[in-house]
């Protein structure tokens, strides 16, 4: 009898820096099952502060690609395929999609190609490009969506057959939120131990929309004004001249005092972990997976009705959920939540953590890609059909 052999899935992301669809590119390689999947990790151009959180069985190779076109990179990329049997090529991003669909339009690779797509930008460009959509037709095996939105746009301006798209929601490592060490952000920021910490992960970009939370800010009744404090986590080298309006803006408010930038950092649980509830407020998400780790943490928060997490969430009583872009909305959310009793805050934190490990763990989401991955090599999702795998 022929022996058993894992299926080969390469993961492929364009770097491992600190981002959404990076960390469930990570997420959903160091949770596929090791006796059935041989995981390996590609970063076709940089790596990254993610690289530690990876499994430690799971080999990196980081290309150090300048464009989309550059063959040398693509003939590495090949390479990598082939010597390690990759039976599933698992992209995230269609920079990087792009990349996997032009080597297998050129037959460099003939793994089966599973697309990714967190695109987050649908509210200013839901369009379709020649090559956007030759990629796709030519080089997709199967497209995973993880807002509907995005599958709608696969289904209907893409034009992939409805049988190629797949809904998967982002899932958690909730494991990373277990026995942390709390970061004591009143010591470290010298904070008053009477304030309401409201911690808020965004890199600095337009689409967090951080002018949003600070007019809410300056509108809330000045007693709940004066016991906030909000501590901000992400880069401000994104798009530095927003950054520089923000702050700009921080002073034109009178709020500067109340609010600490601690730039990009890689220990979020940790800061969670010393936060009293947390704030999102973004203008568009696709996710955004940051509701989750608020969840995992046990925070309530205030996050803005946008994404496919957004929308799931919004009637479980785990948070406040305005609209998007109306800084109203959003006062009226912080104003609650700042009312609340920290008993109040806590019950309502660790309604969030169990519903997020019901409703949102990693291993459910790995399974939907699991799933997927079957589909696309034609198995029928039986553990015994794995032995098919065998004669690939």
């Amino acid at each position: 009898m022929t022996p058993l052999r894992r299926i080969g899935v390469l993961v492929v992301n364009d770097s491992l820096n600190v981002g959404g669809a990076e960390r469930v590119a990570v997420d959903i390689a160091n949770t596929l099952d090791p006796e059935r999947f041989d995981v390996h990790f590609c970063s076709t151009r940089v790596g990254g502060p993610l690289e530690q959180r990876l499994r430690e069985d799971i080999e990196l190779t980081v290309l150090g690609r300048a464009a989309t076109w550059d063959l040398t990179k693509l003939l590495s990329f090949a390479r990598l395929v082939s010597d390690h049997g990759i039976d599933v090529i698992h992209s995230h991003g269609r920079g990087t999609m792009k990349f996997v669909a032009l080597a297998r339009v050129l037959g460099l690779v003939d793994a089966m190609h599973v697309f990714h797509d967190h695109f987050g930008w649908l509210h200013v460009d839901r369009g379709a490009s020649r090559g956007l959509r030759a990629a796709l037709h030519r080089g997709v095996d199967a497209y995973i969506g993880v807002d509907e939105r995005l599958c709608t746009w696969a289904r209907t301006t893409a034009g992939l057959p409805a049988d190629r798209v797949n809904l998967v929601r982002s899932g958690v490592d909730l494991t990373r939120f277990v026995d942390v060490e709390p970061v004591d952000l009143r010591v470290e920021l010298g904070l008053p131990e009477d304030a309401v910490v409201l911690f808020m992960a965004a890199n600095f970009r337009p689409q967090k929309d951080h002018p949003t939370l600070f007019r809410a800010m300056a509108e809330l009744p000045e007693d709940l004004r004066a016991r906030l404090r909000l501590v901000i986590a992400g880069s401000t080298k994104a798009d530095p001249e927003y950054h520089a309006g923000c702050m700009e803006m921080l002073d034109r408010l009178g709020l500067r005092q109340l609010v600490h930038v601690l730039g990009e950092r890689s220990d979020i649980p940790a800061l969670l972990a010393g936060a009293d509830a947390a704030v999102l407020s973004s203008k568009n998400e696709t996710g955004p997976l940051v509701i989750l780790e608020y969840m995992a943490a046990g925070l309530p928060f205030v996050a803005t009705d946008t994404g496919e997490i957004a929308a799931a969430v919004r009637d479980l009583e785990v948070g406040f959920v305005p609209a998007p872009r109306d800084h109203h909305e959003v006062g009226d959310a912080l104003a609650a939540l700042l009312r609340m009793s920290p008993a109040e805050r806590a019950r309502m934190g660790e309604h969030g953590r169990r519903t997020v490990a019901e409703l949102f763990s990693q291993e459910l989401a790995t399974a939907a890609v699991e799933a997927t991955y079957r589909k696309v090599l034609g198995l029928d999702g039986q553990p015994s059909d794995l032995a098919r795998m065998a004669g690939i």
